[in-house]
């Protein structure tokens, strides 16, 4: 396992519910930086296009800004949730003609990518409707894939039993392309304000497994895994599927 990279999807909450069981969770989501001085350019072109070609189905769309790190100020493009059988519709000539018209000359695209939700690493409160995303990406160390899973499989557990104000969700990345990202891990927040929330995870953490269990738990995730990162992300409604008229 080798990499992974991000960006992620708004009502994840409620696309992840309505999945059937045998089905599997998957989005594809592009890396978006507007050239200088064409922000509202590029914001305008985006609200059109995706409100003409993509409010519904496999080719739903969302859009998220990066808000810290070297890529603030960026867009995240993220379609679906969607399987790879979708792939083998394309978009219509007249959505690419769009598409090159109204987005491609206000942006540099980035990485393109796949990210699959990582069955039963996920937990979503009830009638969530995040609009900020933290997200942390780790290395799984060879042959520690069942231990990374098995670790925060724990965690998953604790937010369920808790009953946590705040989404959980596992994803791995289906199209490595070797940078040394192999998770996704996101905690998705209704608002800014539940950051400053004082959830006193780690206590009850230990109440929940025994005593010094959190410190066991970190230093065998350390054994596991490398992290490669943080950012935070906000939802943009306007130019998005879930905020569309």
């Amino acid at each position: 396992m080798k990499k992974l990279s991000l960006l992620l999807v708004l009502f994840i909450t409620c696309q992840i519910s309505a999945q059937d069981d045998s089905a599997y969770v998957m989005y594809t989501t592009i890396h978006l930086t507007p050239k200088s001085g064409h922000v509202k350019q590029l914001n305008e072109g985006l609200k059109a296009h995706n409100k003409k070609y993509h409010t519904e189905g496999a080719q739903q769309v969302n859009v998220w800004s990066i808000d810290s790190g070297p890529r603030a100020g960026s867009l995240v493009w993220v379609m679906g949730p969607m399987t790879w059988t979708d792939n083998d519709t394309p978009m219509s000539d007249a959505h690419s003609e769009d598409w090159m018209e109204n987005v491609d000359p206000h942006c540099d695209m980035g990485e393109w990518e796949y990210w699959k939700l990582a069955e039963g690493m996920t937990y979503a409160p009830e009638g969530q409707s995040a609009k900020v995303m933290q997200i942390r990406w780790f290395d799984i160390n060879e042959n520690k894939g069942n231990n990374a899973r098995h670790l925060f499989g724990t965690i998953i557990k604790a937010y369920k039993e808790l009953n946590y104000d705040m989404g959980l969700h596992v994803f791995t990345n289906q199209a490595n392309t070797g940078d040394g990202r192999d998770w996704a891990i996101l905690w998705m927040h209704d608002n800014w304000a539940s950051l400053d929330k004082d959830r006193d995870f780690v206590e009850k953490y230990n109440e929940m497994y025994g005593d010094d269990a959190w410190d066991e738990f970190w230093e065998n995730w350390q054994e596991a895994t490398n992290f490669k990162g943080m950012e935070f992300h906000s939802f943009i409604p306007e130019l998005s599927a879930a905020g569309s008229d």
